[in-house]
C-alpha cells in the first residue's frame, strides 16, 4: 500500500498528463442543455429530456442553490425547452413548476442600482432574451424587477451592434442572445462558435432555415453539428445533446491547473517534473502576440495570460512582460476582456502576481484591490467564481509576492475565525473540498511574511486532517462554484487545486507538528 504522498503524486501525474485531452472535462449545463434541445437537438431528444427533467430542484427551479442569481437563467430555459421538446404529464408539471419558481423569486434581481459584479456571464444579455422568447409563447411573468438588468443589456447591445463580429471574442460567446443571422465570421476553428455550445446551436439553427429544401448539407453546418457532439462527449454523461457551459477550454484547464501546483510549491516537485514540464512547454508555445485565451480558438484575456506568464516566468522561461500592457486600466484594475462591464478582483489579483513576478511596480493594482476589500478583511465578490473563498486567496497570494502584507493580516484573520469546526472552509453551512484548498494555498503561502504564526499551524493541521477523510469523495458530492453562464465544475483543475493541497499539507506534516 503506497505512503500517503505517493498516493497524491500518482493522482496528481495522472490527472497532469491528462490536462487538455479532448478539448477539457467539465459537468453537463443545463442552460447549454435546454438551448441545444430548442435549436439543434439531437436526433432522439428523450434521453436529454429526461436528464433535463432530473435536474430539476425541489423548489421548481434549476441550478445550485448556493448563488440564486445564478438560477433564473437555467431554469427559464429548461421551461422552454420542455414546452417545446415534451408534452407528458411530467414535463408539463416540471414546466409549472419552473415557471412557479420563476415568479417566486424575481425580486434577487430588483438591484437599487446597477447589477452587482458576480452576475452569470453574460446575464444582461441572456435572461432578457428568454423573457422576451416566454411571452412569445404565452408566459407572463414580472418585468419590474429586472429593470436594471435590462438596462445593462441594452447598452451591450448597443455595444456589440457597434463592433465588427469575430470569431472568438467574448462577445460571440453569448451569440444566441443576440445574433440574427448565420454570419460565417463568427465560426471558428473548433468549427463552433463562440467556445459555447449554446451560441453554436443557435447560429445552426438560423444556418439551417437558410437551407430549406435543399438536399446537400454544406461543410459548415456538419462541422457544427460535429462540433456540438464533441463537447456533449465533454461532459462524461454518454447522452447526447447534454453539453457543458463553455468548451473547449484546453488553455483554462492547463494553465490554472498548473496555477493550482504553482500556489502550493508544487510545481518543480521533482517527483512531478516529468508530467508538469511538458505543459509548461506547451503553454510557452502557445503564447499568442496578445497573450493567452482558454482555448486556441478564443480571444485571449487578461487574467489566463498573467497567470501564464507568472507561472511560466518562475519556472525559468523567457516570457513579454510587455504582454500585460494591453490588459491594464490606469486606475489600476487588470481587465479580462476588452469592454467587459463588470470588474474581477481576482484578474487583477492574477495581474498584480504577475507583475510583482517581473519585477514591475504594483502600488497603483495594490490600492485598486485594498478599495475593493471588504469591512471583514475579505474579497468577497468575483464574476468568475462564487466562491469569497476563491476571490479572498487569489488577492491574499498576489498581495504576498507583491510584499504588501498589511493588507493580508486582516484577511488572515478572518479566514481563521471562518474555518469551521470540522477543519474545512466553504461558504455554506458545511465545508467544501475545494473552497477548503483555497484557504490552505493563502495560509501556506504566509511563510516567510511575518504571519505564519500557531495559529495558522493549527489551522492547517485540522485541515490536514479533514481534507485527508475526503480524498476520494465522489465528484456527485462535489459542488459546482465556477461562474459562466452558470455554475460549472471543471472537473480536472479543481481535483487538481485540491489533491496538490492535501498534498502540500502531507509534505508539511512535520514543521507543522514542530
Amino acid at each position: 500500500m503506497p505512503s500517503t504522498p505517493e498516493w497524491f503524486i500518482a493522482q496528481l501525474k495522472a490527472d497532469i498528463q491528462s490536462l487538455g485531452v479532448h478539448g477539457g472535462v467539465l459537468t453537463p449545463s443545463v442552460y447549454d442543455t435546454a438551448q441545444v434541445l430548442r435549436y439543434a437537438p439531437p436526433e432522439d431528444p428523450r434521453p436529454a429530456v429526461g436528464w433535463l427533467m432530473r435536474q430539476q430542484r425541489p423548489d421548481g427551479g434549476w441550478g445550485s442553490e448556493r448563488m440564486p442569481l445564478a438560477r433564473h437563467i437555467p431554469t427559464l430555459a429548461a421551461v422552454l425547452a420542455l414546452r417545446g421538446a415534451s408534452d407528458t404529464p411530467e414535463s408539463r408539471r416540471a414546466v409549472e413548476g419552473g415557471i412557479e419558481f420563476f415568479r417566486r423569486n424575481v425580486e434577487a434581481w430588483a438591484f437599487e442600482g446597477p447589477p452587482p459584479d458576480d452576475i452569470p456571464v453574460a446575464a444582461e444579455l441572456i435572461l432578457p432574451r428568454l423573457m422576451e422568447e416566454a411571452a412569445a409563447v404565452g408566459i407572463t411573468l414580472p418585468h419590474q424587477p429586472f429593470q436594471s438588468l435590462s438596462a445593462l443589456g441594452t447598452r451591450r447591445r448597443g455595444l456589440i451592434a457597434r463592433m465588427k463580429h469575430r470569431a472568438g471574442t467574448a462577445p460571440i460567446h453569448s451569440f444566441e442572445a443576440w445574433g440574427t443571422t448565420p454570419d460565417m465570421n463568427v465560426l471558428d476553428g473548433s468549427q463552433g462558435v463562440g467556445n459555447s455550445p449554446a451560441a453554436t446551436a443557435h447560429w445552426l439553427r438560423l444556418r439551417r432555415a437558410t437551407l430549406a429544401g435543399s438536399r446537400e448539407v454544406p461543410e459548415e453546418v456538419r462541422g457544427a453539428e460535429a462540433f456540438l457532439r464533441a463537447s456533449a462527449e465533454a461532459t462524461g454523461t454518454g447522452v447526447p445533446g447534454v453539453v457543458p457551459t463553455v468548451w473547449p477550454i484546453v488553455h483554462y484547464e492547463q494553465s490554472w491547473s498548473l496555477l493550482a501546483l504553482f500556489s502550493t510549491g508544487l510545481l518543480e516537485h521533482p517527483a512531478l517534473r516529468d508530467v508538469v514540464r511538458p505543459q509548461l512547454d506547451a503553454l510557452h508555445r502557445a503564447v499568442r502576440p496578445e497573450g493567452y485565451g482558454m482555448s486556441e480558438f478564443f480571444v485571449c484575456d487578461g487574467d489566463i495570460t498573467s497567470t501564464c506568464l507568472a507561472m511560466l516566468k518562475e519556472s525559468g522561461y523567457a516570457v513579454d512582460g510587455a504582454l500585460l500592457r494591453r490588459y491594464q486600466l490606469p486606475d489600476g484594475q487588470f481587465i479580462t476582456y476588452a469592454h467587459e462591464m463588470q470588474p474581477s478582483v481576482t484578474t487583477t489579483a492574477h495581474g498584480v502576481m504577475a507583475l510583482a513576478i517581473l519585477g514591475q511596480d504594483v502600488s497603483r493594482q495594490v490600492r485598486w484591490l485594498a478599495e475593493k476589500r471588504g469591512a471583514d478583511g475579505l474579497w468577497r465578490m468575483d464574476k468568475w467564481h462564487a466562491s469569497w473563498l476563491y476571490s479572498t486567496s487569489q488577492v491574499m497570494l498576489a498581495l504576498c509576492h507583491a510584499g504588501a502584507t498589511d493588507m493580508v493580516r486582516p484577511a488572515v484573520e478572518a479566514l481563521l475565525q471562518a474555518q469551521h469546526a470540522e477543519g474545512g472552509w466553504g461558504m455554506s453551512s458545511t465545508p467544501s473540498l475545494l473552497e477548503t484548498a483555497y484557504a490552505v494555498n493563502a495560509l501556506r503561502a504566509l511563510r516567510g511574511h511575518g504571519l505564519f504564526g500557531p495559529e495558522v499551524k493549527r489551522a492547517l493541521q485540522r485541515a490536514a486532517r479533514w481534507m485527508g477523510a475526503q480524498k476520494e469523495l465522489p465528484p456527485e458530492q462535489q459542488e459546482m462554484i465556477w461562474t459562466g453562464k452558470e455554475l460549472y465544475r471543471p472537473f480536472r483543475l479543481d481535483r487538481i487545486f485540491e489533491r496538490s493541497a492535501m498534498l502540500a499539507l502531507e509534505l508539511d506534516r512535520d514543521s507543522l507538528a514542530e
